[in-house]
């Protein structure tokens, strides 16, 4: 059985690897998941309903990934230790989990330096990374 949200992810990398946001957008629009907008924007769809349900921590995020959903985690910018103007999401993939928490992920970072295949603990600061918001959404079969 193949992987299709870390293909999708593999495929959209390097165009998108100096963006999270645009990053996130071009995997679930291939995977027929319509998402838009900025991290922030990101971040109130995955808690809003439409489709999406939320996940209570890394490691559901990480079992959702590995039963075929697209899951997406993020922080807006403003609830972050350090506040921001912008967020930052990511999209989570089947793979170990860090430290029991952190699930695998692929992100694209602004200005550069995003990572493929990396746990969650690399994409946030150390204060930060366990207010995560992680949320799933089915995607069709091929």
């Amino acid at each position: 059985m193949t992987d299709r949200v870390k293909e999708t992810c593999e495929a959209c990398f390097d165009e998108h690897s100096n963006d999270c946001s645009g990053f996130a957008c071009a995997v679930s629009n291939k995977l027929a998941v319509p998402l838009h907008g900025l991290a922030n924007q990101l971040v109130d769809t995955i808690r809003g309903g439409n489709g999406w349900r939320p996940l209570r921590d890394g490691r559901a995020a990480a079992k959702s990934a590995a039963a075929g959903k697209l899951v997406i985690g993020g922080l807006k910018g403003s609830e972050q230790a350090n506040p921001d103007p912008h967020g930052h999401v990511v999209v989570v993939v089947a793979g170990p989990l860090a430290r029991d928490t952190y699930p695998s992920a692929y992100w694209g970072r602004l200005g550069g330096g995003g990572a493929e295949d990396q746990t969650v603990n690399w994409a946030w600061r150390t204060q930060d990374r366990d207010r995560v918001s992680y949320a799933e959404h089915g995607i069709k079969p091929v």
